[in-house]
């Protein structure tokens, strides 16, 4: 999983607010039901530019010659002109891998150049050091061959399976509740965390992970667990896509002699490769889209995942409460209540202290394209037929009313924060939550 280390604001020096807007189908209610996230894949989300990187190739000319021997060795074996039978003409090919290697470093020097590049420069110092073997295959063939593999299959090769959940550190923003709450009448799950993580958990042992090992005191392990904490990181917004050096991305795809990957020179050789923003794909987005003030965390994964797998439990610690929607029904909100109620009663059974849930309404201001946050109850632990299990905040002691009214206006203040570009002397966000109550 990659790591940044933006910092993140916080409503308090100890608690972090984020929130996930939901529509209220049955979908929604299921995951609140059941405390759960969604992981998704790239290709499921809403951005054609998601996690589009820039690649580029900047590296040692071993590194370049190493790339001349993957291309040509990939590309000759997608024909089935190379059938087993005919290894020895690959091999014809592959000899000159070092000399194409060679040509394509002096070419690019010390400069980035553009994986969309890459064809004619593999191009021309093919045909160069082709012309000097004297083989039994069609050089044309072979060029053909490698200008297919680099302009089609290639970009699939340095392509990185992401998984991400999604969340904003804005709860009063009237775009965000008119696209993912369906026009105001969904709901909004509130998460808080101590610190900047979100703690998941998967009934099978398939989150990849590090923690100190068990059996060897001072040593780390590495494997695959069923729980971990993610942490949360800041998207970033602009009009750039992240560079990547796509060398990267294909080392370890690079051949290597037995005493080679004794010496662990796929590791050595990495340091070839120029540095460039591989942390922070996933985390830059087009700048329209700055107003989600949105927030990730990353399914940590090193290969492909089934969207059930996807599928992960937040820990009860992570889980505060629900904000109901300006134009939520009543039958709605009694199903999220229902939902939290039927949530705590199946992770908190026979607990001592038992999870508390809040609730809250959001309210249109008048003035303002903007939001009131209203408390409105804490969850019960009874529930009767006809009767939700709400204690609403009339009931409440004076402390916890308080503390209820503290944590609205953290939520409203939420949205205060506008991001950059708005006209000089716009009115901040977040209605004051003062000291009304809402019931359901």
């Amino acid at each position: 999983m990659l790591i940044n280390t933006v910092r993140l604001r916080k409503t308090s020096a100890s608690r972090m607010l984020f929130f996930k807007y939901q529509r209220p189908d049955n979908l929604a209610f299921s995951m609140l039901r059941n405390g759960e996230i969604y992981f998704a894949s790239v290709d499921e989300l809403n951005d054609a530019s998601e996690c589009r990187p820039r690649f580029v190739f900047r590296g040692s000319e071993e590194l370049w010659q190493r790339l001349a021997h993957y291309i040509l060795f990939e590309a000759c074996l997608s024909s089935d002109y190379f059938r087993p039978d005919r290894m020895d003409a690959i091999s014809g090919i592959l000899n000159i891998s070092n000399r194409v290697g060679t040509s394509l470093k002096k070419a690019a020097g010390n400069k980035d150049i553009g994986i969309e590049k890459l064809n004619s420069l593999f191009i021309a110092a093919l045909e160069e050091h082709l012309a000097d073997e004297k083989q039994d295959f069609s050089r044309g063939f072979v060029t053909h061959l490698v200008r297919n593999y680099i302009q089609a299959v290639l970009p699939r090769a340095v392509k990185e399976d992401k998984f991400i959940a999604s969340f904003s550190l804005n709860a009063t923003n009237p775009t965000m509740w008119g696209h993912y709450s369906a026009a105001e009448r969904g709901f909004l799950v509130v998460y808080d965390s101590p610190d900047e993580s979100i703690h998941v958990h998967s009934p099978i042992n398939l989150l990849h992970g590090s923690r100190p090992s068990k059996n060897m005191e001072g040593c780390t392990e590495i494997g695959t667990y069923r729980d971990e904490h993610l942490g949360l990181e800041q998207v970033d917004y602009g009009r750039r896509p992240p560079k990547v050096n796509a060398f990267h991305r294909l080392i370890h795809k690079f051949s290597y002699s037995e005493e080679e990957d004794h010496y662990d020179v796929p590791l050595l050789i990495a340091g070839d490769a120029a540095e460039k923003k591989e942390a922070l794909v996933g985390l830059v987005k087009y700048s329209d889209w700055r107003y989600e003030k949105e927030v990730r965390a990353f399914f940590p994964a090193y290969n492909s995942v089934l969207p059930d797998g996807r599928v992960l439990q937040v820990d009860l610690a992570n889980m505060l409460g629900v904000v109901f929607g300006p134009r939520m029904s009543n039958e709605d909100k009694a199903r999220a209540v229902l939902c939290c109620h039927l949530l705590v009663e199946s992770r908190d059974q026979g607990a001592v202290d038992r999870k508390e849930m809040m609730f809250f309404q959001a309210r249109q201001t008048i003035d303002r394209f903007d939001f009131d946050i209203l408390p409105v109850g804490a969850l019960d632990k009874h529930y009767l037929s006809g009767h939700l299990p709400v204690k609403p905040v009339s009931k409440l002691d004076p402390e916890d009313v308080k503390r209820f009214q503290s944590v609205a206006r953290s939520i409203a203040e939420s949205g205060s924060k506008r991001p950059a570009g708005n006209q000089k002397g716009e009115q901040g966000g977040g209605g004051q939550p003062a000291t009304r109550s809402e019931s359901i």
